[in-house]
């Protein structure tokens, strides 16, 4: 049985980038606060969109970037982990769900001057509900996951501690 208020958007997104980072931050051993590209996603949503409402927090659970009537947004510096956004936009949609609050979503890209109107699909509940159920097996672990030599892991905030 899955526990909700232990999945946080940041569990759920990392969750399609690398098993062993979601066990690392699942143990609260946080490493962005030292990443410069962290650092340069901080300046891109503070300088971006400074009229919209920001920061809305779910539940203390997620943290949605920009709010306009029924469209919540999620803001990436790149495009480069498209999915993975798409799929966290869709989880707090979810959760929003959950609470009989319909919306919409958009993946806003401010740099690559991108706005992409993400849709809540029938299927969707399904496959958040199967990666909820992954996520509570990955972190319910003993040891973390084996390193998966990837080409994200260069700019990973964790880099340091899973290969030095």
């Amino acid at each position: 049985m899955i526990i909700l208020k232990e999945i946080s958007g940041t569990m759920y997104s990392y969750s399609y980038l690398c098993d062993r980072k979601l066990w690392l931050y699942s143990k609260d051993i946080v490493m962005e606060q030292e990443s410069e590209y962290v650092s340069m996603g901080k300046i891109i949503d503070e300088e971006s969109y400074k009229r919209d409402k920001k920061h809305l927090y779910l539940d203390d659970l997620v943290c949605i970037d920009i709010v306009r009537q029924n469209v919540i947004c999620e803001v990436k510096k790149s495009s480069s982990q498209k999915q993975m956004a798409i799929h966290q936009l869709k989880y707090y949609l979810y959760l929003l769900k959950k609470k009989g609050i319909k919306a919409s979503g958009e993946l806003l890209i401010p740099k690559e001057n991108v706005k992409e109107k993400i849709n809540f699909e029938d299927d969707d509940v399904k496959n958040i509900e199967r990666q909820l159920n992954r996520i509570s097996e990955i972190c319910s672990q003993q040891s973390p996951p084996e390193i998966i030599n990837k080409k994200i892991c260069k700019k990973c905030a964790y880099f340091e501690l899973c290969y030095i």
